[in-house]
């Protein structure tokens, strides 16, 4: 009589079994094989989707300059993540503590007197940060833009509106405004967990 393991129920033979290898490895990869088909069909792909915007924005502010970054484009959204886009922003659907994450490409300052350039990643709704990415090293002539990423967590509760946004942020030395051009962004938003 052969044994079974006691989580997942592969056999395996015991002391006294009549001696049979490729009967015992077929019984066995059968029961593995019939146990991922079921696995397989419970657990489907994590929801996530992402998306982008194209458009170039320019912040020509004289001292502290804020810009909304729209995203304008979706790549994909696996299980219904978020609803269709909407003024630039991106409106998750499911409950669950998600991980954000988002690139941003921005231009060599068209001026000397910028302090810095940073991009937030905002919680629309309650009007706060999640995430904040801020640099002083600006692309040299050559290299003409870099890129940066800024990431952060959020947590999405049943019956309570969840949506975000990218903004821009251009920090300059007193002195005439210097035009900064955010090209190119994404956002990538992954669920972590369900509750």
């Amino acid at each position: 009589m052969p044994g079974s393991t006691v989580n997942r129920a592969y056999p395996y033979p015991v002391p006294g079994d009549p001696v049979d290898v490729a009967g015992d490895i077929q019984a066995l990869a059968e029961a593995v094989d019939a146990d991922l088909q079921t696995l397989q069909s419970i657990v489907g792909p994590r929801p996530m989707a992402r998306v982008r915007g194209v458009t170039p924005v320019t912040t020509e502010g004289p001292t502290a300059d804020f810009a909304e970054l729209p995203l304008e484009l979706v790549d994909f959204n696996v299980g219904g993540a978020i609803a269709p886009l909407t003024s630039g922003r991106v409106q998750v659907l499911l409950p669950g503590m998600w991980m954000v994450v988002s690139t941003y490409i921005y231009a060599q300052p068209a001026g000397p007197n910028v302090a810095s350039i940073g991009v937030d990643l905002m919680d629309t709704v309650a009007n706060t940060e999640i995430g904040r990415s801020n640099t002083h090293l600006f692309p040299t002539g050559t290299e003409h833009q870099r890129i940066m990423d800024v990431s952060g967590m959020k947590l999405v509760v049943p019956g309570v509106s969840a949506t975000l946004h990218l903004r821009a942020e251009t920090r300059r030395f007193a002195g005439a405004g210097t035009a900064v051009t955010f090209r190119d962004r994404t956002m990538t938003l992954l669920r972590m967990t369900e509750s």
